[in-house]
């Protein structure tokens, strides 16, 4: 197949950091997530970010909300993401999570407090990065403040440095807000760090590269299939559950 843009040929519709991410960690669980509708389910520590982040917010809206309502916000939203990704509220790891939220959200605060007016949460951003590429890329900036783009990550254990991963992912985010700085903060039930992303030109330059190089991939067959089969997964990665496993047997029949 020989096409401008196999993206829209594979029915990509756009980019984005977790796409990009994606296909640097492990290309063979790419096409099968993304063409060929391997299917995984998120882990309920996902939800906990997305609790902490979301009662954060309000918090920094409303800075007179009590304790008890920020609670609500907290648990209130992370069992509309379980409920919403068929996952047990009550069971042990679901339990395990709710109880560690308040801990989250405490030293998410205490960081957070003191910041400038928030302007936006979850902010939307669509663009071209490259004119070369036929593509744009999507994404939501947790927190955006009169001088600076924030995005929060919840973590069982503190990272010694900001992942490159995270960095390209700020990075994008940086197109839309070009004069402001950029900021990872690392949430622990213990302690909050934050990193600023100073290196955004070599990260963007990596997410071009790789974008490319994911087209030029891409232009090679319009038979997922056929891209599949080149590629081979890692199941020693921890993402590899024993049930996406088994749906990768139809791919590569791998029994």
């Amino acid at each position: 197949m020989r096409s401008n843009n196999p993206f829209k040929v594979h029915n990509i519709e756009h980019l984005s950091a977790s796409k990009i991410n994606s296909w640097i960690n492990d290309p063979a669980l790419f096409i099968a997530s993304t063409l060929l509708g391997l299917e995984s389910k998120v882990g309920v520590g996902a939800f906990r970010g997305t609790a902490t982040e979301y009662a954060l917010s309000k918090k920094l809206q409303n800075k007179k909300l009590s304790e008890n309502k920020i609670n609500e916000f907290l648990f209130g939203k992370f069992n509309e993401e379980c409920i919403e990704n068929n996952i047990d509220i009550n069971d042990y790891k679901s339990n395990r999570e709710k109880t560690s939220l308040p801990l989250y959200y405490k030293q998410a605060i205490n960081l957070y407090e003191n910041f400038e007016e928030l302007e936006h949460y979850q902010h939307k951003i669509y663009y071209s990065l490259h004119e070369d590429l036929p593509i744009p890329f999507l994404g939501f900036i947790d927190f955006v403040f009169k001088d600076s783009i924030r995005d929060t990550k919840t973590t069982s254990r503190m990272p010694s440095k900001p992942s490159e991963g995270h960095q390209r992912q700020l990075a994008i985010y940086s197109k839309a807000f070009p004069d402001k700085e950029l900021w990872l903060d690392y949430i622990t039930p213990k302690q909050a760090v934050s990193y600023k992303v100073t290196n955004v030109e070599k990260r963007l330059n990596e997410v071009i590269k790789v974008a490319f190089g994911l087209q030029k991939f891409l232009s090679i067959s319009n038979d997922p299939h056929e891209l599949a089969s080149m590629l081979y997964p890692n199941y020693d990665d921890w993402i590899w559950t024993e049930d996406m496993k088994q749906q990768a047997k139809q791919i590569w029949s791998n029994e």
